[in-house]
């Protein structure tokens, strides 16, 4: 039996995208897609953390109510009483064990629980049990509108724009202890972060594969995203690289699958309104073009007031760089798509230099036309591989996902 953790903050129907992508898996292998079947159970064993919570707790009948209890350790009692719970209920029988979880919980200003190493080994006793941690994310202002859509049902758990982003900062770094955790001799546990707007053939090779090839993808983001020639360009490339890896089963990182920047543009679009509420509208999120059955598309537009995104920018933009680089960890290989776009672009030639600074290799589409592309001695490190010619690229491309690099 293999662990899969999926983690990650509320706000986004994790679970239902959760178990929509485990009855995928089911389906792909041949099983039918009702969890709870013997059949299935034998591939896949779903659990959802809240659930058992709620079981054991007996008395709420939501998270927000526990959460509501004024006790800190019969709270913590209660988390630690459902690790052991779910430990009893394990199938050792099962292919792969799927943990739906929430590693960090937000309620009144406060976090909880604290990090318990001795929680997640009573789950996991093994050494070498195979683990796998995922933190699932979504663009920060999507959260924000359904958390205040629910607020009805669940009063008092509205959230501001850099509540969200610190919250899921916290639950990414909750993720990383648990993978240290796991961590030994035996097995190397890393904590992958899948935006839920990501092609699912990435979430499938990193779960279900054993050693997926892990690649990232770097283009112009910032230059080209007013430009309509230009978006479409890079997201024919885009379609084109997503369907080589999904052929050849390597796990892509793809930077606009989360695309906060679109709260800029709409605080700048809306400085000649000076109105409190600023809208943001479909077309300024970066269009995707790929496959969003696994989770729903944003209810446009999305009206926030303008104080929450000038107080959160400074963060989103520290936020993009430092999870761009997270990808970069995540992945054996960086694909440079075209860095000099329409002029260099300060953001890919970072990606590409932070790629080299951690011994790894970046295989890069420069087409002469670009400018910058017929300096010499050339723009690039050595160790950055160059092709002008697309189709070789491609082609390069296609070589590395069939080997596994």
């Amino acid at each position: 039996m293999d662990v899969t953790f999926l983690a990650g903050i509320t706000g986004f129907d994790k679970s239902d995208f959760v178990k929509q992508f485990a009855k995928m898996c089911l389906r792909k292998n041949g099983y039918s897609d009702d969890l709870e079947s013997p059949e299935a159970r034998r591939f896949i064993q779903y659990v959802k953390f809240e659930d058992e919570l709620l079981r054991e707790d007996e008395t709420s009948t939501d998270i927000p109510g526990f959460l509501e209890k004024l006790s800190f350790r019969e709270k913590c009692d209660t988390i630690e009483r459902t690790f052991k719970r779910i430990a009893k209920q394990l199938d050792p029988n099962t292919s792969h064990l799927f943990l739906d979880i929430h590693l960090s919980y937000y309620k009144r200003s406060g976090f909880i629980p604290p990090m318990s190493v001795a929680n997640f080994r009573e789950l996991v006793p093994r050494d070498e049990t195979p683990v796998k941690i995922v933190t699932l994310i979504d663009d920060v202002f999507v959260i924000w509108k359904n958390l205040r859509a629910r607020e009805h049902k669940f009063p008092g758990t509205k959230l501001r724009l850099r509540e969200i982003l610190s919250w899921r900062s916290l639950e990414m770094l909750q993720a990383e202890a648990v993978a240290m955790n796991y961590t030994n001799e035996q097995r190397n546990v890393e904590n992958y972060l899948v935006a839920v707007r990501t092609p699912v053939a990435t979430l499938y090779n990193l779960t279900l594969r054993p050693r997926p090839l892990r690649a990232y993808l770097s283009f112009p983001i910032t230059r080209t995203r007013s430009k309509e020639e230009s978006v479409k360009d890079i997201n024919h490339f885009r379609t084109e690289v997503h369907g080589l890896a999904s052929k050849h089963s390597v796990a892509l990182f793809d930077p606009v699958t989360i695309d906060e920047l679109a709260l800029k543009i709409a605080l700048e679009k809306s400085k000649a309104r000076n109105e409190e509420l600023v809208s943001l509208q479909n077309e300024m999120r970066w269009p995707l073009d790929s496959d969003e059955k696994m989770v729903r598309k944003p209810a446009w537009p999305i009206d926030v007031p303008k104080l929450e995104i000038e107080e959160v920018l400074p963060d989103i933009n520290n936020n993009i760089r430092a999870r761009d680089f997270k990808l970069i960890d995540n992945s054996r290989l960086t694909i440079a798509y075209r860095p000099y776009f329409g002029g260099e672009s300060k953001g890919v030639r970072q990606e590409m230099e932070y790629t080299v600074q951690q011994g790894k290799h970046v295989y890069a589409y420069d087409p002469k036309e670009d400018s910058g592309s017929n300096s010499d001695p050339h723009p690039f490190d050595t160790n950055v591989v160059v092709n002008q010619n697309r189709q070789e690229f491609m082609e390069t491309l296609e070589r590395l996902f069939s080997a596994g690099y």
